[in-house]
């Protein structure tokens, strides 16, 4: 298998308190963002729309700057800026899933006809009967969709903020020493 190669890097900083506090920021930002929606009456009809989306990206961004500027010699390779960035976010998603289950059962619970006419519009085929389409905006459906949704666009956007804030390659390991590592794990 020459095809493959193997990195070796190294993390530099203390990433997992890194990607709890900054997660807490994304999902206490989101649920900010969340609240003046609905004061600026523009509430939510939709776990995830694209004023998450760009958000999400932007604040992955700043943090992981953040977090980049705090290392010794400010050095960062891919997997830990995208290791930081998509548990900041994952972490995010589960605070902002929690805040909206709260916010769809007692802040907004028109957030759940909204929802249900979006569903019916585009239950267009009748794929779902009413009892299904029901069921889809429980405030729990609500919540874990966008918990997921939110999990799924971190993958992408981890990766897209990881290739702008590196500065540092990983080092390929050369071929002797991957074949004495595996004799050594035998």
């Amino acid at each position: 298998m020459r095809l493959i190669r193997r990195y070796s890097s190294q993390m530099h900083g203390n990433y997992k308190k890194a990607i709890l506090r900054y997660g807490v920021y994304v999902g206490l930002i989101f649920s900010f963002v969340l609240i003046f929606r609905l004061l600026l009456v523009l509430p939510v009809s939709q776990p995830m729309s694209y004023v998450e989306n760009i958000l999400q990206l932007v604040l992955l961004f700043v943090f992981v700057y953040l977090y980049k500027r705090q290392l010794p010699e400010r050095r960062i390779n891919f997997k830990e800026a995208y290791t930081v960035a998509l548990g900041s976010a994952v972490v995010g998603s589960v605070i902002y899933g929690m805040v909206l289950y709260l916010y769809v059962l007692y802040i907004d619970p028109e957030m759940q006809t909204r929802c249900l006419e979006i569903q019916q519009r585009a239950n267009v085929n009748g794929e779902f009967s009413p009892e299904e389409l029901q069921n889809m905006v429980k405030p729990s459906y609500i919540a874990g969709s966008a918990i997921i949704l939110n999990s799924v666009m971190a993958i992408m956007w981890a990766m897209v903020v990881a290739i702008f804030l590196r500065n540092e390659r990983a080092v390929v390991v050369p071929q002797k020493e991957k074949k004495s590592k595996n004799k050594s794990l035998n």
